[in-house]
């Protein structure tokens, strides 16, 4: 799996971050769990966490963020604000596909539980 797919697999962890209470426990995960979100995912969804990967993409290539930044943001639930920081399109990305989740079009939080296992974040 390519960068770029990891960078995907991790804002849909960081999605549900946002929304998980903090009462589910940590669960395994794989990368056929991931496959299997990001391809049930509707295209205009799929679209915006294509853009934010490729934001996240440029800033690691830039030197403005690192995987232990990334790492970091997803465990804390601040990856989001770092997110802005690289691009003021991330928080209207964020935004949007925030909305199309609370809406049902995109995935939602049970199947992105095992993705956060896979990924080593416990909603916690």
């Amino acid at each position: 799996m390519g960068l770029t797919g990891k960078l995907m697999i991790s804002l849909c962890g960081f999605l549900l971050s946002m929304a998980a209470p903090p009462a589910y426990a940590q669960l395994g995960g794989s990368q056929q769990d991931a496959a299997s979100i990001i391809n049930g995912m509707p295209p205009d969804v799929l679209a915006k966490v294509r853009s934010l990967a490729q934001i996240l993409q440029q800033g690691l290539k830039d030197g403005k963020i690192s995987d232990a930044d990334i790492q970091q943001g997803l465990t804390s639930g601040q990856l989001g604000e770092k997110l802005k920081q690289l691009s003021p399109e991330a928080g209207q990305l964020l935004e949007e596909i925030s909305d199309a989740s609370r809406q049902g079009k995109g995935p939602g939080e049970e199947s992105l539980m095992p993705l956060m296992g896979g990924l080593g974040i416990s909603p916690n």
